[in-house]
């Protein structure tokens, strides 16, 4: 059993108390509660169906700034004491990157050479993985990501509660000369199909990501050092990518790309929904960013979680942590999340009717 289960599992008692509350203070207002837990009051229309509500966790700015253009860079995000252990567990595991070479190089993604993304022509980029299963506590900077008090409740309205961790947490680092990546992502792909597990939509007043990445920034990216770039507004497009654009090969369409200067510490919030790649890099220092993709907690592209995380990768983990790395599932399901405030919320705890009747329907408490 992984140990995000162990602690879904430690959490759900917790939460009969709150629920038996709940339930009480909404039997004494109303009296009546239906099959579908519908509350009949005038003032909440909630019901056990729906997710927990929560706070804003972007600010007004912030909410304009992501839907305007598809990313959002949150400055300082991560102390210069949490960038330094970063830095120095990446350092002393530098041995494990590895280098896209051959038919792993990122600038002719779709079988395309591009003049403007190849760098050097030598120089690939260099991936490592592995960091949440670090022995400590070299694993733990790259752990507090996860569910760290900042970004918590930003995540959370992007992704909706319940939040959960699809790609395995990811190094790219770029010596000077390394080539960059074709822009790829976007709402409409080149072929003109509707990009549909990257989609970014506002409905009701919210913005939902299906495939959000969160980007720790370790070293600085100045203008013109290369790095992440995106095209602004594309995560509302509804036309095709233009080859030419993908490949950084049309002026007027590459004067539309953006590289965001970044800090370290910085945290480049993206929707895998806009057109994004990398410039080659021309700095001479290192270029070190850790990528996580975030989904909501029903859905899932990756499936890393599949049979279950390894366990080092989980144990360990506090419960807030490890709420973030269970599969994807309904929060009513009894799924724990993680608060505004970073830390685990107890599953709202499902009627025990309903449990007992899926127990004799399906032969599992859950359908």
């Amino acid at each position: 059993m992984s140990g995000a289960f162990k602690v879904a599992q430690t959490l759900a008692p917790k939460a009969r108390v709150s629920g038996a509350l709940l339930r009480s203070s909404a039997r004494r207002a109303l009296s009546v509660v239906g099959h579908s837990g519908h509350l009949a009051s005038g003032s909440s229309l909630h019901n056990q169906h729906d997710t927990p509500e929560h706070g804003a966790g972007l600010s007004r700015k912030q909410a304009y700034l992501f839907d305007l253009n598809g990313f959002l860079v949150i400055k300082g995000a991560f102390d210069a004491e949490m960038v330094e252990r970063a830095n120095a567990a990446i350092d002393a595991h530098a041995d494990r990157m590895h280098e896209r070479v051959g038919k792993l190089r990122t600038s002719a993604l779709y079988g395309r050479e591009s003049t403007g993304l190849k760098g050097d022509g030598v120089t690939g980029r260099m991936d490592m993985g592995g960091l949440l299963g670090w022995d400590a506590p070299h694993r733990e900077p790259f752990r507090e990501v996860l569910c760290h008090p900042t970004l918590a409740p930003v995540l959370t309205d992007l992704l909706g509660v319940g939040y959960r961790l699809d790609h395995s947490p990811l190094l790219l680092a770029q010596e000077a000369g390394a080539e960059g990546h074709t822009l790829h992502g976007g709402a409409v792909t080149e072929s003109g199909e509707p990009a549909w597990p990257l989609a970014y939509e506002f409905r009701n007043g919210r913005m939902r990501n299906q495939l959000l990445t969160v980007c720790m920034q370790l070293r600085a990216a100045g203008p013109g050092d290369g790095g992440f770039c995106a095209v602004p507004g594309s995560h509302k497009s509804n036309f095709p990518v233009p080859p030419a654009l993908a490949d950084l090969a049309d002026a007027e369409l590459v004067s539309f790309v953006t590289q965001p200067v970044l800090a370290p510490g910085d945290c480049l919030i993206f929707s895998e929904a806009v057109l994004h790649g990398t410039l080659p890099w021309t700095a001479a220092h290192q270029r070190r960013t850790v990528i996580y993709r975030f989904a909501p907690a029903g859905s899932a592209y990756g499936r890393g979680y599949l049979p279950a995380w390894p366990s080092s990768a989980t144990d360990g983990m506090s419960p807030a942590q490890a709420a973030v790395m269970l599969p994807p599932f309904h929060p009513r399901m009894n799924r724990p999340y993680v608060g505004s405030d970073g830390q685990a919320v107890a599953p709202r705890e499902r009627e025990a009717f309903k449990v007992e009747f899926d127990q004799r329907v399906f032969g599992t408490t859950y359908f």
